[in-house]
């Protein structure tokens, strides 16, 4: 809370040329001596002519809103105020917080979609093996059937060969018996 004092005698005066803002507001009597120490200034260039004059505790306003302190603060009059700040960065939480909750729901549908995908990759994998397995034991038994086919001609190549000696033989037997 702002107490009530008395004015000050000795009272820093502000720049020639300057009103002080208590000539243009009236505020509670607290409030006086704070109202004696803040002048008003027509132009920007008025309060950056006269800002190393301020004294210190002092300050200046434009007519525009621009603000300059005795300690080298300044505020164009079109920077925004802390509250605007602050309700910008409110708006901009807020803001953030629905994307968050988006990317939140996008994250969760994507691990989903993730862990089909591994399922399903996992099942192919399994199938694969299993088909290599099953080529695997096609081919050996393919190899198996090549040896039996082999054999197999083999033996019919020896059959065949001995029927032919045998024909032969029946041949020359036949021969013989027309020639006796």
């Amino acid at each position: 809370h702002w107490r009530r004092l008395p004015a000050l005698g000795d009272a820093p005066s502000l720049p020639a040329g300057v009103q002080p803002l208590g000539d243009f507001v009236r505020g509670p009597e607290a409030l006086l001596r704070r109202l004696s120490q803040i002048g008003v200034v027509n132009s920007t260039e008025d309060g950056w002519r006269l800002l190393p004059e301020l004294k210190q505790g002092q300050r200046l306003v434009g007519r525009d809103g621009a603000f300059w302190r005795w300690d080298g603060y300044t505020a164009a009059a079109d920077a925004p105020s802390a509250a605007a700040i602050r309700l910008e960065q409110r708006n901009r939480l807020g803001e953030i917080r629905v994307s968050l909750q988006a990317v939140g729901t996008a994250a969760r549908q994507s691990a989903e979609s993730l862990e089909t995908a591994r399922n399903g990759l996992e099942a192919a994998s399994d199938g694969e093996a299993n088909s290599r397995e099953s080529v695997r034991e096609a081919e050996t038994e393919v190899e198996a059937l090549r040896q039996a086919q082999t054999a197999l001609r083999r033996k019919f190549a020896e059959s065949d060969s001995r029927l032919d000696a045998q024909r032969e033989a029946v041949e020359r037997l036949d021969q013989d018996l027309r020639d006796t």
